[in-house]
């Protein structure tokens, strides 16, 4: 597999070992996260080493410190200076500002060019600090109360104890506040979200289709799947890899089949790709051979996504628990006290939980 160029520039300073290189890469196709989060929840470093490395190869400084979530005083305002939705989008939230230039903590792999962008925008000179992404929900989390997903908690509590990463995900007694979100009369919003899918920027076009992906009895976001499924088999390899993770964007359990035709491309990265989708749809990992997966669906077809997910809560890979976890609190905004790397059986006390909410859904197999 070849490596990100990051993951070369750590394997070439000892940081970490190749075969870790190559397992980061591999999870991070699977499963998704920065190659910092991924390095770090392999154990492959530690952080302080980790990121001091990687500010030097992104040429960032590192944040003065990386022990609290104490902001200053002027960090309160930062909603002032940068919406939420678009810190989580460039991938950097503000801590500061002078006269016109404006300190933010940035994650490894934010976006640098619309960053740059961003700021030419607002005439305002960008002095970044480099922290880890885990680090960077957490704040996301302090100044805009924007939730921390599960598998960033769980980094959390390894890094900085499982108290302050409970405190961060917590009430911090901040006021809670209202965004109504504006309705207009002439917008079509199914068709808004298909041209971002279409035409948005990358964390656009994810944010769209996921979006997209709560409306699967909509005929347009049916046509748009069966567009990205023959895509897929039928394009060439950039083309076809873009139309796959579109396509585990928007978890239709009803591409499950395409996919698996897919599995044994001869282009490398089309493949990959189509095993993430797999994995992302199913929260569960058969490999490369579709006779593996046809009969997987022929047993499990016809059950729901969510049930499939109740089902990764318990699978015997800790990655796919996770998985499993981290969409779950995105549907339901509740995780019930799971966490993917607790002992078995308190794993299965909060996956019955999880079990009980789906039970009380209209609709729902098995609900009252």
């Amino acid at each position: 597999m070849p490596l990100s160029e990051i993951i070369q520039a750590l394997v070439h300073r000892g940081v970490i070992t190749r075969d870790a290189g190559v397992e980061a890469e591999r999870r991070r196709n699977l499963y998704g996260g920065g190659i910092d989060t991924v390095l770090l929840e392999l154990r492959a470093t530690d952080e302080a080493t980790l990121l001091s490395h990687l500010a030097e190869i992104l040429g960032i400084p590192l944040a003065p410190t990386t022990a609290t979530y104490e902001l200053p005083p002027a960090a309160e305002k930062g909603e002032q200076w940068i919406d939420g939705p678009t810190a989580q989008r460039l991938g950097a939230v503000p801590v500061a500002r002078h006269a016109d230039a404006l300190d933010v903590l940035v994650r490894p792999e934010h976006d640098h060019d619309l960053l740059v962008d961003w700021a030419e925008q607002h005439a305002l000179l960008i002095e970044p600090m480099l922290i880890s992404e885990a680090r960077f929900r957490g704040l996301l989390r302090a100044i805009y109360d924007i939730p921390v997903p599960p598998r960033y908690l769980a980094l959390l509590a390894k890094l900085v104890g499982t108290a302050t990463a409970r405190a961060v995900a917590g009430d911090r007694g901040r006021p809670e506040r209202q965004t109504p979100s504006p309705v207009l009369a002439d917008v079509d919003p199914i068709e808004t979200l298909l041209a971002a899918a279409r035409l948005g920027d990358t964390p656009s076009r994810h944010a769209a289709l996921r979006l997209l992906a709560r409306r699967p009895s909509s005929p347009r976001v049916n046509a748009l799947r069966l567009d990205l499924e023959r895509k897929a088999e039928h394009s060439p390899p950039t083309v076809a890899v873009a139309a796959l993770r579109a396509l585990a964007e928007l978890r239709d359990k009803n591409s499950v089949p395409a996919l698996v035709q897919v599995l044994q491309a001869e282009n490398e990265d089309v493949a990959t790709a189509a095993q993430a989708a797999l994995v992302a749809l199913t929260s569960e990992d058969l490999g490369r051979k579709p006779k593996r997966w046809l009969d997987w669906w022929s047993r499990m077809g016809h059950r729901s996504r969510v049930e499939w997910l109740l089902d990764g809560l318990a699978h015997r890979t800790p990655e796919l628990r996770l998985l499993a976890s981290n969409e779950l609190y995105e549907i339901s905004g509740e995780y019930f006290g799971y966490h993917y790397d607790l002992p078995e059986r308190d794993r299965e006390e909060a996956r019955q939980r999880w079990m009980l909410w789906w039970q009380s859904k209209p609709g729902a197999p098995g609900a009252k």
